[in-house]
């Protein structure tokens, strides 16, 4: 293997180490970036250093915020996210591995292959520079999408607000899709491409899911093109995900790499009685992928198998580790960009506000099943009629609720950053008004953190731009509250 090789490999075995450590980088300074690699070594490098960022902080930010889990009440790493407690200092790490990593490399890829035409690699480059966009511009509201990876030409990148950001993203997905027939007739990317082994008809359903998804964040203004997707009906039908991961140090998934492996312990995140209380409810099989038993259950098999935490309750006393549920991670978990599933409970939902009941279950329908079978699972006898998850037709936000709660389960040790999107944009999970111990409490209703330091009834709707770019760019916009809406939330 020539140096090359070794300095990109070492850079992305790097990402996996995800210390607690905030190192503040320039966004656009990737000390393991080499500026002459190939395409074939950037891609990959590109995608690893998004995952490990996607997989990493946003999902176990995601876990907690969408109430899958809960910050032990004996220990201390996460209370911060646990009681929407963030300072503009978190999350810098990601924020710069994003940048100056996966989108870098990405945006190398796209220049190489532009001039030597290797349209293969340039369509998987902006397909994935576009859903990394996404990520971002949907935490923070705003991001440099336009100057951000070039300093040479703007030492003070402008941002852009959420709106624009989100056309500018429609026109690289765009832009891919038209390359499709260049991108097949060119060389095959083969295991440098680590997500669909290249196979550019997935990219390209990648691209139009992705696109749909956007356009849901304004139905209204984009109803035509909404039902234009779903007339092609070009979607993804196989999962968006890397699924490389074992079980050896600096490999494995990354949140399990550092919740687990770095912190030497298991114990930080615990069942959320939000979610726990609903797979309860609906004797939900997935419980057991989701959650361990707890320990003191396992001697003593009268004492109940599945006990979860307040949201937000980690100051609560008198109750051991022995007596609560630990999530479950696995080093060899993909990391999921999109998922068949969540395409799934795309087009139900588009087809619910179409008013379309029939088609709106039929997706849904397909949506349970594969978040099911993803777990070893069969979800015929939940979707049957009378089943606890049967589609009822309804009104459209009945419909709705249906649906995106059943993504919010879906999302858990997956997508569950989406789940936080997905929240504040259609309001679903609904807020209980109510802890989950009081006899009016209707299990899946969110709750309010214990220990928030938000506005009474508020939930976090969106991440503090970092100091980690205010500190080098006079054009990071002032501190947004964290409770603040976005334009497209509810």
């Amino acid at each position: 293997m020539n140096k090359q090789k070794l300095k990109l490999l070492a850079g992305i075995i790097m990402l996996f180490s995800m210390t607690a450590c905030e190192k503040a980088l320039d966004i656009n300074d990737n000390p393991n970036y080499v500026a002459d690699a190939a395409p074939s070594l950037l891609l990959p490098s590109g995608t690893m250093f998004s995952a490990s960022r996607i997989g990493g902080e946003y999902q176990l930010l995601g876990g907690i915020w969408a109430q899958h889990y809960a910050q032990n009440n004996n220990s201390s790493q996460y209370r911060t996210i646990d009681s929407y407690n963030l300072t503009n200092s978190a999350f810098n790490t990601a924020w710069s591995s994003m940048w100056a990593g996966g989108l870098k490399d990405l945006k190398s890829v796209m220049e190489k292959t532009k001039v030597s035409g290797q349209w293969s690699y340039y369509v998987a480059a902006e397909v994935t520079s576009a859903f990394d966009f996404h990520i971002l511009n949907d935490l923070y509201g705003a991001i440099p999408i336009t100057e951000g990876l070039d300093l040479d030409n703007f030492a003070n990148p402008k941002f852009v607000d959420s709106k624009e950001v989100n056309a500018i993203i429609i026109n690289m997905l765009n832009d891919a899709i038209a390359k499709k027939a260049d991108a097949t007739a060119s060389e095959s990317m083969g295991n440098s491409d680590i997500i669909f082994k290249g196979d550019i008809n997935n990219w390209i359903k990648f691209a139009k899911s992705l696109k749909l998804k956007i356009l849901m964040r304004d139905f209204a203004a984009n109803q035509a093109a909404i039902q234009a997707l779903l007339t092609e009906n070009d979607l993804l039908t196989v999962d968006a995900k890397v699924d490389i991961f074992t079980d050896v140090e600096h490999k494995s998934n990354p949140l399990y790499e550092q919740d687990q492996r770095k912190l030497n312990t298991n114990s930080n995140l615990r069942a959320s009685n939000t979610l726990l209380k609903y797979l309860l409810a609906k004797n939900d099989p997935r419980i057991s992928s989701f959650f361990y038993p707890t320990d003191q259950s396992t001697t003593n098999p009268a004492l109940p198998k599945y006990v979860g935490l307040e949201q937000g309750d980690y100051t609560a006393n008198g109750i051991s580790n022995a007596q609560t549920s630990r999530a479950k991670l696995d080093a060899t978990d993909p990391v999921y960009f999109m998922s068949a599933a969540e395409v799934a409970f795309l087009k139900a939902e588009a087809y619910a506000r179409l008013n379309n009941a029939a088609q709106a279950k039929t997706n849904y329908d397909t949506g349970v099943t594969l978040a099911f079978q993803r777990w070893g699972q069969n979800a015929a006898p939940f979707i049957a009629a009378g089943g606890a998850y049967a589609f009822v037709a309804g009104t459209v936000e009945k419909m709705v609720e249906q649906i995106i709660t059943q993504k919010w389960v879906a999302s858990t040790r997956t997508q569950a950053w989406d789940a936080f999107f997905d929240q504040n944009r259609t309001g679903y999970p609904a807020v209980s008004p109510v802890a989950t111990t009081s006899a009016t409490y209707v299990p899946g209703q969110y709750t309010i953190s214990v220990n928030t330091v938000l506005p009474a009834g508020e939930l976090p709707r969106r991440l503090l731009f970092p100091k980690n770019s205010s500190d080098y760019n006079t054009n990071t916009p002032k501190v947004v509250p964290e409770s603040q809406k976005m334009w497209w939330h509810k």
